[in-house]
């Protein structure tokens, strides 16, 4: 296992912390690659400790988390599965709404 730190971890663009027979995991990857995204995948306890992703998302978030999956998106945390789906369903044409804010 690695001894990444909270520095690496804030470089990956599109990031997605898994573990192995997580369902919720599968599912959240499965919306990426359908939408073409690239991204990195940390296994935790192969690639990344436990330890290390709760405090990482601590320190980005300043909340306490500790299940997966866990996906940033160009560098934004976005949450878990439902986070994603709920985060996708609100994106817009930025085209059409060059001034829309919510």
């Amino acid at each position: 296992m690695s001894d990444m730190t909270i520095e690496q971890l804030s470089g990956y663009k599109n990031l997605v912390i898994t573990q192995p027979h997580c369902p919720f995991c599968v599912k959240a990857k499965k919306i990426l690659d359908d939408r073409g995204t690239e991204y990195t995948t940390l296994v935790l306890g192969k690639d990344l400790p436990k330890t290390t992703m709760v405090d990482f998302i601590e320190q980005v978030t300043g909340n306490t988390v500790r299940t997966v999956p866990q996906i940033f998106l160009d560098g934004q945390y976005i949450g878990g599965h439902d986070d994603l789906v709920a985060f996708l369903e609100r994106q817009v044409d930025d085209s059409e709404f060059s001034d829309f804010e919510l």
